[in-house]
């Protein structure tokens, strides 16, 4: 990565992406649909600026408080930053085979498909174990739920890992946030986010 992409869309709107005309400074502002991030950081700094923006616009489509969304946006964009960083994500977009494992914050949560008896019993569609670092989604589940049930499960994981209080166990935010993370990341070409060399 040497430039941030110029236009990236979040929770389905396209935001203009430019410099913030001060050193080590970053915004999201809504209002104009920007994201500001300076110049004069260096590109893996400057992404992780990016995510955090990001990351504070999905939490608070999500239903967080924006003072909320103040204190726990930095861990959650950082997670976000290593998701995307660490992850070939394309088989959200179209018809790539559901990978068996997915980093999240440089943990291997591996991802299970199966007849699980439990998960058909409580009517879910997956599961997640932090302990276990295991995702367990059900195998016949249609491919468009599919996607949405395992970034579902992921959510619970960026924001176990992001330490963001207790939201990673609100079933109703996690969903909410899931939906705007799905978009977010079928709705753009994130490779231009990966590191130099990659």
């Amino acid at each position: 990565m040497t430039e941030l992409p110029k236009q990236i869309i979040v929770n389905r709107i396209p935001y203009s992406v430019c410099n913030s005309g001060e050193d080590y400074s970053y915004e999201a502002d809504p209002g104009v649909q920007e994201i500001r991030v300076t110049t004069e950081a260096a590109p893996p700094r400057k992404r992780q600026y990016f995510m955090w923006e990001i990351a504070h616009l999905l939490l608070t489509s999500a239903g967080m408080s924006t003072q909320e969304a103040d204190k726990y946006h930095a861990g959650v964009g950082s997670v976000l930053n290593r998701l995307v960083v660490d992850n070939d994500l394309e088989f959200l977009k179209c018809g790539k085979t559901t990978p068996s494992m997915i980093w999240v914050n440089g943990l291997p949560y591996a991802i299970q498909q199966g007849d699980f008896k439990e998960l058909k019993d409580e009517d879910l569609g997956g599961r997640i174990t932090y302990d276990t670092l295991c995702i367990q989604i059900l195998e016949n589940l249609k491919p468009d739920i599919k996607k949405y049930v395992i970034v579902h499960e992921i959510t619970h994981a960026v924001l176990f890992e992001a330490n963001a209080g207790n939201y990673s166990s609100r079933e109703p935010f996690v969903e909410a946030m899931a939906w705007q993370l799905l978009y977010f990341l079928q709705d753009n070409d994130l490779s231009i986010l990966k590191p130099e060399g990659e």
